[in-house]
């Protein structure tokens, strides 16, 4: 038997069966060796000794595991390298079987993780896609099922992506040039649709159809959609028809709707050209009909808001934020901020801020308003009384300071005005009273402001609260105003 040449190399052949001359490739280690005769026997001995290496010289082309460096090898090797035909692939390496099995695995393994990726990614990009179910496309996560599409519409992939959020259907008619949107909003921490969010997404797509300056709504329309009334009452009509050129000239009619339901907001879109409005209104109509809410929010109810409490550290008030949502809440001002207001605003005792932006556009500037709250030394008067004095003192002297010159008036509004804004949560002691006033400068509109006010008695001091928004914000802000300055006590 022959051991393999590599001394690292534990194979042996069976040269009886392997001709003398034949390049021959080692299976296990691959070196590649020519069986000849048996080699003459090392020199011994001291001259033995000198000549040989102090150590193995390794050839530089195999230096792992090769066997020491021999002329009679190195042409046997040169010759076998010689012979052999250049396209030949080389012998492979042998490798351990467990280790391929190993090796399998792992790919296996890898591959399924590749696959369950794609499958979330796809299923994640897809969410709230409708989802046929014989005759009825249900999208279980906005809870609407739709009824076949009636005779003559047309799925439209293009405008519904052209509209945006909060729109997830849009349709073409086949025959008349008209067009349909259904869509919906799941507010964030289930917390019932704003009014304020619903009139928003209503007027959302309307600059990407038509010319806003030519934009007109018609009176608000009444009635119900999917089981839920129409809010009609200003400032949210969520409910009316409109009037609008396109850029391309053509003027066109429509009806929006948008109702709440079992805490999500539902909207209804439809436009044609005016001349074909009157014709098109039934098919609307009937359209519109195909969508009906389903059972699986049957139970839902809105998250009730745990109000935060402004104490104050000198005298003992309390204020409280009935619905303190973290993206539309107070924030009150550090004490340092409040030492350097001191200089201008002496009985001031501290400050709140709120900002309201558009969930839907980061980049909007948001909505503000402010509370201060004020000590004052209490006289024989009536606090709420008290309150507005000072209030209107303030209105006063700002319009001043703004030019001596400027004609201004501060009016009440009383009981039969309605309040605007979105509902807030009640809270606690909400029955102190409350004034609401309304500044109006006629040659400075931006001056024009909504202020809220009230006042009480703690011990030997008068606590004034004043609250205010720019005018045209009153929709935003007006009830949420009245709610905290109401829980002074």
């Amino acid at each position: 038997m022959l051991k393999c040449p590599n001394p690292s190399c534990p194979f042996v052949f069976d040269p009886a069966r392997v001709p003398a001359g034949v390049v021959l490739s080692c299976p296990q280690c691959t070196m590649q060796f020519t069986l000849g005769p048996p080699q003459a026997a090392p020199p011994s001995g001291p001259t033995a000794a000198m000549s040989a290496p102090s150590f193995p010289t390794v050839p530089p082309a195999n230096r792992r595991g090769a066997p020491p460096s021999d002329p009679e090898f190195e042409e046997v090797g040169r010759k076998a390298d010689e012979e052999r035909d250049p396209d030949e692939r080389l012998p492979a390496r042998g490798t351990n079987k467990a280790q391929g099995y190993i090796l399998a695995g792992v790919v296996a393994v890898l591959l399924a993780g590749a696959a369950l990726a794609i499958f979330f990614k796809i299923k994640g990009k897809n969410a709230g896609a409708p989802t046929p179910s014989d005759t009825v496309t249900r999208y279980n996560d906005i809870n609407i099922a739709m009824d076949p599409v009636p005779s003559g519409w047309l799925a439209d992939d293009g405008l519904r992506v052209k509209l945006e959020t909060p729109y997830v259907a849009a349709f073409k008619h086949d025959g008349t040039e008209a067009y349909a949107a259904f869509g919906a909003y799941t507010p964030r921490d289930n917390r019932a649709p704003r009014q304020r969010v619903m009139r928003n997404h209503l007027h959302r797509p309307f600059p990407k159809l038509f010319l806003m300056d030519q934009f007109r709504e018609e009176p608000p329309v009444a009635g119900e959609w999917l089981k839920a009334p129409i809010a009609t009452t200003e400032p949210f009509t969520n409910g009316f028809k409109f009037r609008a050129p396109s850029p391309d000239g053509i003027v066109w009619m429509g009806e929006v709707y948008a109702v709440e339901r079992f805490g999500l907001a539902y909207y209804w879109l439809s436009w044609c050209k005016e001349s074909d409005y009157e014709e098109m209104k039934p098919a609307f109509a009937e359209f519109r009909t195909k969508f009906k809410t389903q059972d699986l929010r049957a139970k839902w109810e809105p998250k009730q808001a745990n109000g935060v409490d402004y104490k104050g550290d000198k005298v003992g008030y309390t204020l409280t934020d009935s619905d303190p949502d973290p993206k539309d809440s107070w924030r009150e001002l550090p004490e340092r901020d409040i030492v350097a207001l001191k200089e201008f605003e002496p009985d001031l005792d501290r400050r709140l801020e709120i900002s309201a932006a558009p969930e839907w556009d980061t980049r909007a500037l948001p909505d503000t308003a402010e509370l201060s709250v004020f000590l004052l030394d209490a006289g024989g008067g009536d606090a709420a009384q008290t309150a507005r004095k000072y209030a209107e003192d303030l209105e006063a002297a700002r319009i001043k300071a703004g030019g001596a010159d400027l004609a201004f008036t501060i009016k009440e509004l009383t009981a039969d005005t309605p309040l605007q804004g979105d509902d807030v949560p009640s809270a606690g002691h909400t029955s102190t009273p409350v004034v609401r006033l309304v500044t109006t400068v006629p040659n400075a509109k931006a001056a024009n402001r909504l202020t809220v006010v009230s006042g009480t008695r703690v011990g030997e001091k008068t606590v004034v609260v004043i609250a205010w928004c720019p005018l045209p914000k009153q929709r935003v802000f007006e009830k949420k105003l009245v709610q905290i300055a109401s829980s002074l006590r």
